[in-house]
């Protein structure tokens, strides 16, 4: 590979593992969505708003939690 490829796929990688908190929150609100949904047996608009809101929800709060336990602002 040449020099320049390897700094693409540093570049790539730091980028990604950047998202990664916001994916495992967000995984983490779709899940509880889902058992919330379950549960209160939810359809139409309240199901909708739902599963829109609680992995958005998750993930900023994950994102979040990571930068504050990083030293990051």
């Amino acid at each position: 590979m040449e020099p320049c490829e390897l700094i693409s796929i540093d570049k790539t990688e730091a980028l990604l593992k950047g998202y990664l908190p916001y994916l495992v929150g967000g995984l983490a609100g779709m899940l509880v969505a889902i058992l919330l949904s379950s549960l209160l047996t939810l359809t139409g608009t309240p199901q909708l708003i739902l599963f829109a809101l609680l992995p958005a929800a998750g993930g900023a709060v994950a994102e979040r939690v990571a930068q504050r336990r990083s030293g990051n602002p």
